[in-house]
């Protein structure tokens, strides 16, 4: 006699509907195939501190600009911070994701240490998939992996990938200063990259064709990427 009692899992759309939480499945340029969970750089204290310094990588956000062109994805991400910044869900109410890799943080930034535990619940719901996340602030990740939270321990997941955003153009952070992270991503100008012997690529590549940012087992602990014009 067959069972039809199916077990009930929350899926991206319903996901959503729970929370009002979206998840990015449509991308272009280099993510195209790509799905990411991000939120709003324009609510992110610390990005927009940042755009305002000159020098840093910040100052060129392609987010920013992309947000004032795509209304929609500009409100979803606002939507993000508001509910993933305040509100712990647990693991079983995360989504199941039918994705080999996944980005957690393709727009914006971690702002607390409530949305990295939210992170960190999703990565534990999809122990199959692949997370990456590219952060400037690091100081959450290590007092939350040190200290936890409210008295809850939490340990980085085998299944994510942490990579140091170096915050200054032409100036690569040392991935020593940060135990938790796996490598580090800089952005360089064309001439400084040319006049130092610095090997780039990331950007000529499709990240579901390239994969070295979802890989802990390559060799590639510094990714550079030439600056956008």
């Amino acid at each position: 006699m067959y069972n039809h009692n199916r077990e009930k899992f929350q899926t991206i759309a319903t996901f959503k509907k729970e929370f009002g939480v979206h998840i990015t499945t449509k991308h272009e340029g280099k993510m195209t195939g790509m799905a990411s969970l991000s939120t709003s750089p324009l609510r992110n204290t610390f990005c927009k501190a940042r755009c305002k310094c000159k020098g840093t990588i910040c100052a060129h956000c392609y987010a920013m600009t992309m947000q004032k062109r795509y209304s929609e994805l500009a409100k979803c991400l606002v939507r993000n911070y508001e509910v993933l910044t305040k509100v712990i869900i647990p693991v079983e109410k995360m989504p199941i994701l039918n994705y080999l890799m996944f980005r957690l943080e393709s727009f914006g930034d971690v702002q607390n240490e409530v949305q990295l535990i939210n992170y960190l619940n999703l990565c534990k719901r999809n122990p199959r998939t692949q997370f990456t996340i590219w952060t400037k602030n690091m100081a959450i990740f290590e007092r939350l992996f040190k200290r936890g939270y409210k008295g809850v321990s939490y340990n980085k997941p085998k299944n994510l990938i942490i990579i140091v955003s170096s915050p200054v153009v032409n100036m690569s952070v040392k991935i020593e200063r940060y135990p938790f992270a796996d490598k580090v991503f800089t952005v360089y100008t064309e001439e400084y990259a040319k006049g130092h012997g610095i090997v780039t690529g990331c950007a000529r590549l499709s990240c579901a064709v390239c994969q070295k940012c979802y890989n802990r087992n390559n060799r590639e602990r510094y990714i550079n990427e030439l600056l956008k014009n």
